[in-house]
């Protein structure tokens, strides 16, 4: 049996992981001209600074989404022939994500004013411009729909018309600021080509609030949001135990091989989970069986393609300082850590989210929140361990670790859920 999934019968969602790896793909062409540009203009000090903004605004990322583009692109994808449920389910997300941006921001500006992190209140600030990017993208509803793919082109759009602004107006160290703000701005561009789109297409009615359906949304998509804080809070307590720790140079190469291996995993595992999560959501109500084998293919095949993808950054990892700069010297043994880091971190995704959440039911939501729960547990104790001595290098031997941790923990709760079902169905 071939671990890829049958071309024949998930024509559409294939289809659109090719989209959308093109696309993602495309979408990178400008981070990864930009990038290096970056990296050696601002020099590892002020990389730093954006590096550490760049932690604190994804976690708000989270918190903004507050597990959306999984709950309610299920919901959608379920509904999407209910144009009056269609309608409210929009509505009380769109309201929900205003009320979110608005606790980001007091949680941003909270955090600005601790003694140890005044020093970046600028560029934090200047970073937010992503959290409101984030806030009005309305993935959910384009993955929900089936039509994930205009994302990947408006946000590609997006990122090829304000390419050269980098280059025009970032010039050294101290523009570091707007270095921070324009990738915001880049998102807040490709939202509002995405809201034309849909005010124009009339995929759904212009949004109406109501209170108790808000509350209703975000009770529903409670157990995935704190499971996403979860998964990701140690993203975060690692990089500013490391800010903390050591000054904002390391933390600049640090940070500047994390983005690098997370480009990667963007490009070639997310397509995948945005692709098939609807499909498999609907796949799992008629045919669980069906579902399940198809996770075990995406899954193993993905791990596949990202080892290979890993292997070609730990052969080229020692020429990075050659081509980045002196500030950047030991950054080849981050980016090695981090390169098998991503091979386990895909696995644990694509088997936690289609898994476990798409393939699943609530009781199967409770193990990947118990799991991201149990994995930040585990980063807080290997952290106080490796990132006072190593600092860099044990930031990094923590996310491996804690990695690793989470696609075990993935991969068997899946196989006591397969197992489940099996003796469901013997016993029927």
């Amino acid at each position: 049996m071939s671990i890829f999934p049958d071309i024949s019968s998930n024509r559409h969602e294939v289809k659109d992981v090719l989209y959308l790896v093109v696309f993602q793909g495309l979408n990178y062409v400008p981070s990864l001209i930009v990038l290096p540009y970056l990296i050696v203009v601002l020099g590892a000090e002020k990389f730093g600074h954006v590096g550490f903004s760049l932690a604190v605004c994804q976690f708000l990322m989270i918190v903004v989404d507050f597990g959306f583009n999984l709950s309610v692109s299920k919901r959608i994808a379920l509904a999407r022939d209910d144009r009056k449920e269609l309608d409210r389910i929009f509505s009380a997300a769109f309201f929900c994500r205003i009320g979110l941006l608005l606790s980001c921001f007091v949680i941003l500006t909270a955090i600005s004013f601790f003694p140890n992190y005044e020093i970046y209140r600028p560029v934090l600030f200047a970073k937010f411009t992503t959290v409101v990017g984030e806030a009005f993208l309305f993935t959910f509803l384009f993955q929900g729909l089936g039509k994930i793919r205009w994302v990947a082109i408006f946000n590609c759009v997006a990122k090829f018309l304000l390419l050269p602004f980098t280059f025009i107006f970032v010039k050294g160290p101290d523009d570091y600021l707007l270095a921070a703000a324009l990738p915001g701005i880049v998102s807040i561009v490709a939202d509002v080509m995405l809201i034309v789109m849909i005010a124009v297409s009339g995929w759904v009615g212009f949004p109406k609030f109501d209170f108790k359906d808000c509350l209703a949304e975000l009770q529903e998509s409670t157990p995935i949001f704190v499971s996403n804080v979860s998964n990701n809070i140690y993203l975060l307590i690692v990089v500013m135990a490391l800010a903390h720790f050591a000054p904002a140079a390391e933390v600049g190469r640090f940070t500047a091989s994390d983005k690098i291996i997370r480009a990667l995993m963007t490009l070639l595992a997310v397509p995948v989970v945005q692709a098939f999560y609807p499909a498999v959501s609907r796949m799992a109500v008629d045919d669980k069986a069906k579902a399940c084998a198809l996770v075990k293919r995406l899954v193993i095949g993905g791990a596949c393609v990202m080892a290979l993808a890993a292997t070609a950054i730990f052969i080229i990892s020692p020429y990075l300082p050659a081509w980045l700069g002196e500030d950047y010297t030991g950054t080849e043994k981050i980016m090695r850590i981090l390169s098998l880091m991503a091979v386990a971190a895909s696995a644990g995704m694509l088997t936690g989210q289609l898994g476990l959440l798409a393939s699943g039911g609530g009781t199967q939501k409770g193990w990947y929140f118990y799991i991201y729960l149990a994995a930040t547990v585990v980063a807080a104790v290997f952290m106080f361990v490796f990132v006072p001595s190593w600092q860099g290098v044990g930031a990094a031997m923590t996310f491996l670790l804690t990695e690793i941790f989470v696609a075990v923990a993935m991969v068997v709760a899946y196989g006591l859920m397969l197992r489940k079902s099996s003796s469901k169905k013997q016993k029927n």
